[in-house]
């Protein structure tokens, strides 16, 4: 059984949220809406955004591993001025032993992406709402109280709303709250180390019924992922079994699973870097109910 750790810092929002950005048109399943990505468009600088283009950004979420070596409070002001003053042998050890898969010059990536992160937090992040890093902060102290409670499994499991990973070889995980990519986690398998970002929704206590809720429902409004609920009663099943029952196209079958995954319907059970098997959440469906009925009758 791994060990865990949960950590948070701002500095890792700073990431996530560049990196959002940066894969924004490829994504299916988000909850920032396409007004968020206008805004934030029309605020960057035309060659700032050129620059965001570069292949390297490939390696963006990766640099989580850096906030986690970084001292102090991790500000984005502060791990900007850590990064700028590492050496290249010092970006090196801190991004062990993923860096060694690495095939440009640390120095260049280093130079590269403190100009990012720099422009990213003046022209966007600086800007954000203050609540958001608070929520995060408290998420963070919340499941930090839960480890002592559930086993690490369990917590990464309740963390990330249904991603199971049972992996023997892994040592150690290092569990982040994130917002920007959510409802989706950002997962990096590392030698015997996992870096696993999960999704924290902001609005639960807004006036109205919460994204997640929403996302819930919209799960359901389709009759291939209604097949594969009822398909994975009682029964793990892995994907190709899915294929052989439903008849879909992978690319099909593989948004479907995400749809279903995210909105906590099922379990994506990883015993490596990939999943081995899906199988369903059944006490997700009362709970959310529960919530639908609270917001219905005004409690």
């Amino acid at each position: 059984m791994y060990e865990i750790k949960v950590d948070y810092a701002p500095a890792y929002e700073l990431i996530t949220s560049l990196y959002f950005y940066i894969n924004k048109d490829r994504l299916k399943i988000y909850e920032l809406g396409t007004e968020w990505k206008e805004s934030v468009d029309a605020k960057l600088d035309p060659e700032f955004k050129e620059a965001l283009k570069d292949k390297r950004m490939e390696v963006l979420h990766r640099l989580s591993l850096l906030v986690h070596k970084c001292p102090g409070n991790r500000t984005p002001g502060d791990f900007i001025e850590w990064l700028k003053q590492l050496s290249p042998t010092e970006m090196y050890d801190c991004m062990l032993p993923w860096a060694r898969a690495i095939p440009q010059d640390m120095g260049d990536l280093q130079k590269h992406f403190v100009y990012l992160f720099t422009e990213w937090n003046e022209q966007y992040f600086k800007h954000i709402d203050s609540s958001i890093l608070k929520s995060l902060e408290q998420d963070a102290f919340e499941k930090s109280m839960l480890q002592k409670q559930i086993n690490p499994v369990d917590l990464v499991e309740l963390s990330t709303n249904g991603i199971r990973i049972e992996a023997d070889r892994i040592q150690n995980l290092l569990l982040v709250p994130q917002c920007h990519y959510s409802p989706s986690s950002i997962i990096d398998y590392y030698e015997g180390f996992i870096t696993c970002l999960y999704p924290v929704g902001l609005d639960n206590n807004a006036p109205f019924i919460s994204k997640k809720t929403i996302h819930f429902f919209s799960s359901l409004s389709d009759q291939n992922r209604i097949l594969i609920l009822k398909s994975l009663y009682g029964k793990q099943r892995t994907f190709k079994e899915l294929l052989n029952i439903t008849k879909l196209a992978k690319s099909n079958l593989h948004y479907h699973l995400a749809m279903l995954r995210s909105a906590g319907l099922i379990r994506a059970h990883h015993t490596s870097e990939r999943v081995e098997s899906y199988s369903i959440r059944l006490n997700t469906i009362p709970e959310v109910q529960e919530k639908l009925l609270s917001y219905i009758k005004g409690e």
